[in-house]
């Protein structure tokens, strides 16, 4: 039995499921088997893990269900002390299961996050979220943090940077599958582990996250979906009792406004309407939950003027970035030794 089981959802990730495993290979921390859950692929995905000629590699095939589904049959087949996940177009460094689990072993939490590469940018997040006061440590939610920053702190929690006692995941239920879920199926399940147990966040940076390969996240000119943590609130506050829950629904209400003001801008002002009204404690954000009435009121016109910058918005706002990168640049992110292995001498 390995000390570290690592669930991977796999669904027509040929060109990158390979890097990912790789990645794991390089880890320092060798005591690990890996279960790559093929959730129905259509591609060469299965074969590409199937050529990986790797004893501790195991698979699981199933229908086409979601990645909720598809980690809950990892977590289901899982007999390790640890539990872990990595999605099929994402990498590790070398040292991210061994700081993961020294942080769990010797600060007596239930799991452990670590901060992350946005890639292609190459951009460590570390000071990202610093500014949002959310650093590297121990937290023990109590109850009577603000709702703001505990929104913050709850998005530092992913389903790829994160190692957890595997206890914890059966404790609160494994993650959201209903209905084919194929957004926001992982965030439930961090509320209900962020809202409850006690955690840390562990420098240094230590996964790339590849927007660039993703086809599940929030995508510019499609239309996203409500969260399934606001369709279904009691999927989170179900998990937490007295202040917790109180916290949590304030959590919730923030979230609410934030989600509110995107449906707004984007046309839909009925379900923008109704989602205020599920969740009156919105109106404890007055500044916000104004100007998402305001913006609900003029929806069609908002959603033009969206419409319009969003033609032009990308190719400026690229360039703006590109100009406070080279400004600002920070050290050149680490090499993987796979990378490294390939460089000319």
């Amino acid at each position: 039995m390995a000390l570290v089981d690592v669930v991977m959802p796999l669904y027509n990730k040929a060109a990158y499921v390979a890097r990912a495993i790789r990645s794991i290979q390089h880890q320092s921390l060798s005591d690990w088997r890996l279960l790559v859950v093929d959730d129905g692929s259509t591609d060469e995905s299965p074969e590409v893990v199937k050529g990986i000629a790797d004893s501790r590699i195991e698979m699981i095939h199933q229908s086409n269900q979601g990645p909720g589904a598809a980690r809950n049959a990892g977590i289901a087949r899982a007999a390790g002390k640890y539990l872990s996940f990595l999605d099929a177009d994402d990498e590790w460094y070398p040292w991210f299961l061994a700081n993961s689990v020294k942080a769990l072993e010797e600060k007596e939490v239930g799991f452990a996050a670590s901060m992350y590469y946005e890639w292609p940018r190459g951009e460590d997040m570390t000071e990202y979220w610093a500014r949002r006061e959310v650093r590297t440590g121990k937290y023990d939610l109590k109850g009577d943090e603000d709702p703001i920053w505990v929104n913050d702190l709850r998005k530092v929690v992913l389903a790829w940077n994160v190692v957890m006692q595997r206890e914890i995941a059966l404790k609160y239920g494994g993650f959201y599958e209903k209905d084919h879920c194929l957004s926001g199926e992982d965030t439930i399940f961090f509320m209900r582990l962020v809202f409850n147990e006690p955690f840390m966040i562990v420098v240094p940076a230590a996964v790339r996250y590849h927007l660039e390969s993703s086809v599940l996240g929030y995508q510019s000119g499609k239309v996203q979906p409500i969260p399934p943590y606001l369709l279904d609130p009691e999927s989170v506050l179900g998990y937490c009792a007295g202040g917790r829950r109180e916290m949590a629904q304030k959590v919730l209400d923030y979230a609410a406004v934030g989600i509110g003001r995107r449906l707004a801008r984007s046309g839909r002002k009925i379900e923008a309407d109704d989602l205020l009204r599920r969740f009156p404690g919105a109106r404890t954000y007055r500044r916000l939950y104004y100007r998402c009435r305001y913006e609900i009121a003029l929806s069609r016109w908002v959603a033009l003027w969206v419409r319009l910058k969003g033609a032009a918005g990308p190719a400026i706002r690229s360039f703006l970035r590109s100009q406070r990168e080279r400004s600002k640049r920070g050290p050149e992110p680490p090499l993987m030794p796979y990378e490294q292995e390939e460089q000319p001498d």
